[in-house]
């Protein structure tokens, strides 16, 4: 059975450039360098490169293979186990969006609408993604055609604005850091990570273009130097304090010489990535409503509703305890992103393998 395709290879490209980096770089700097110091690339580079292979994998496994992972499923053990698959895929990108979200919303009080309550301005969020998460993966694609010049028009800017005073020298020596502390930094960072996952729905959905695997390689690899640079200019700038300085995107150019004469008008640039950043946040939760959807064969618009409003419950009620949501999501139950987002992955092309053995005999 061939599926339907929805996402071009062009906007995958987008999704792995320009969305999977757009949300590292608000809170992750600050407590990259909170645990692993000025090795933060280190940690980072390990994450990074564990997600690299695990989204290689998933790339490989389109390139070879039409089928969704839902058909990949019900082919090899029934459409029963498929469906409990499914459904625990779609409560798990529902759970991967909660410190993201509570993360967004601390962000925009604080450097956007500070004099305001905090649910009064996130509320709108919940509108926009109750919409969104009601379409299907369509809409992903089409969100990243928009993304990709809004990226282009605000992160390179704010990295030109801020590479003059960063002093590189900062990040040396290399390993003064502990393995211990490293290895934290880099378990911290899996939850901001946990973007390979979203390719498990976009199995058998994506139109594969010549030289596939170039491209959305490239790409990826594009993303996640991004995130390093912004890493190394970002402890560059600040160095010991870095783990002081939280929404490091709104903080990183402030140093800027013009800025003295024209003022904060690199505001302008992150207020224009915010626009991606949002993008990227409803994705998880479009995939949820998605893979519950086909769980259960019913209307899509009904497990949005019920997602968003389960989500706005837990951050409403968590609102005052971001920290504390912080240390037990990452200090806890970082394994869970582990193997959704790298484990889950890896293993997916041996259906692809073993339907090739079968073929050859």
């Amino acid at each position: 059975m061939q599926s339907e395709k929805v996402i071009s290879t062009r906007q995958l490209c987008f999704i792995l450039a320009f969305f999977f980096p757009v949300n590292k770089i608000i809170l992750l700097p600050s407590l990259l360098s909170k645990y692993a110091s000025n090795d933060l690339l280190i940690s980072a580079a390990i994450v990074l490169l564990l997600q690299g292979l695990a989204v290689f994998a998933l790339l490989w496994l389109m390139k070879h293979n039409d089928a969704t992972l839902f058909e990949l499923i019900q082919g090899k053990f029934g459409v029963w186990t498929a469906r409990v698959c499914y459904c625990i895929l779609g409560i798990y990108f529902a759970f991967s969006a909660v410190l993201p979200l509570a993360e967004h919303k601390l962000y925009i009080q604080q450097t956007m609408y500070d004099t305001l309550p905090s649910f009064i301005v996130f509320l709108p969020f919940f509108f926009f993604s109750l919409y969104a998460a009601s379409k299907g993966l369509r809409s992903i694609g089409r969100a990243a055609d928009v993304g990709m010049p809004l990226f282009l028009a605000s992160f390179p800017l704010l990295l030109l604005m801020a590479a003059g005073s960063a002093d590189f020298t900062s990040l040396l020596p290399v390993g003064q850091s502990s393995a211990g502390q490293i290895l934290r930094g880099a378990t911290t960072m899996l939850s901001w990570c946990s973007d390979a996952a979203w390719l498990l729905l976009f199995l058998g959905k994506v139109k594969i273009d010549e030289k596939f695997l170039t491209k959305t390689t490239i790409s990826y690899a594009g993303g996640a130097l991004a995130v390093l640079l912004f890493l190394a200019i970002f402890y560059g700038i600040f160095s010991t304090v870095a783990l002081n300085e939280s929404f490091a995107v709104s903080k990183i150019a402030r140093y800027y010489n013009a800025l003295k004469t024209l003022g904060r008008i690199d505001y302008l640039f992150v207020y224009i990535l915010s626009l991606v950043q949002l993008f990227a946040l409803i994705v998880p939760v479009q995939l949820s409503a998605h893979a519950l959807s086909k769980t259960f064969n019913f209307s899509q618009p009904i497990f949005s509703l019920i997602i968003n409003g389960a989500l706005f419950l837990v951050i409403f009620f968590t609102a005052n305890a971001f920290p504390s949501l912080e240390r037990t999501i990452n200090g806890y139950l970082f394994p869970v992103f582990l193997v959704f987002a790298n484990l889950i992955p890896l293993v997916c092309p041996l259906f692809a393998l073993k339907k090739n053995e079968r073929s050859k005999k």
